[in-house]
């Protein structure tokens, strides 16, 4: 049931970035709710869940979005991976975690999404790191982590229902 109730809240995310989320930027930058996802199961589940679960939000966007097909699921899958080593070692219950793991999941997937956008040739070649850095990647750490910290205690009271457990079959 866990895979199944995963699969629709990663159809619902793609459903509002298409939509709603469009409106939710601020000085430019919206959040990444499908970085959210991934670290709440990072945090929860770890690197085998968090890994899956960036490859099929990353492949979702790449197919809606993305001019180049795997940029964004290669770099969703690499950050579920990074971000889910941490799974036995950090306090589930607690939102500290996922503010901290937020600003370290969009620091590690921009820089690499923006690394292979770069030798892909998505980006123009006047691109200036210091310019990405201060104007997407680092607004965009701060708003995912406020807005991470409050998702995560939805998505963690979800994963700790007695449904999840349930077999569909």
């Amino acid at each position: 049931m866990r895979i199944l109730v995963i699969s629709i809240l990663l159809v619902i995310n793609l459903i509002m970035e298409a939509t709603l989320f469009q409106y939710t930027r601020i000085f430019g930058v919206k959040p990444d709710f499908a970085i959210i996802i991934i670290v709440a199961y990072a945090i929860l589940r770890g690197s085998s869940y968090s890994t899956f679960v960036g490859l099929g939000a990353g492949v979702l966007l790449d197919m809606m979005f993305g001019r180049t097909l795997g940029i964004n699921a290669l770099s969703y899958m690499i950050t579920g991976y990074l971000i889910g080593q941490a799974h036995e070692n950090v306090f589930k219950d607690s939102i500290l975690p996922a503010i901290i793991f937020n600003i370290a999941a969009v620091f590690i997937s921009q820089h690499i999404f923006f690394v292979f956008s770069y030798f892909t040739h998505n980006i123009v070649v006047e691109f200036s790191y210091l310019k990405a850095l201060t104007t997407i990647i680092l607004p965009q750490c701060l708003y995912n982590a406020v807005i991470g910290a409050i998702l995560y205690r939805y998505l963690y009271r979800l994963d700790e229902m007695d449904i999840m457990d349930k077999r569909i079959y």
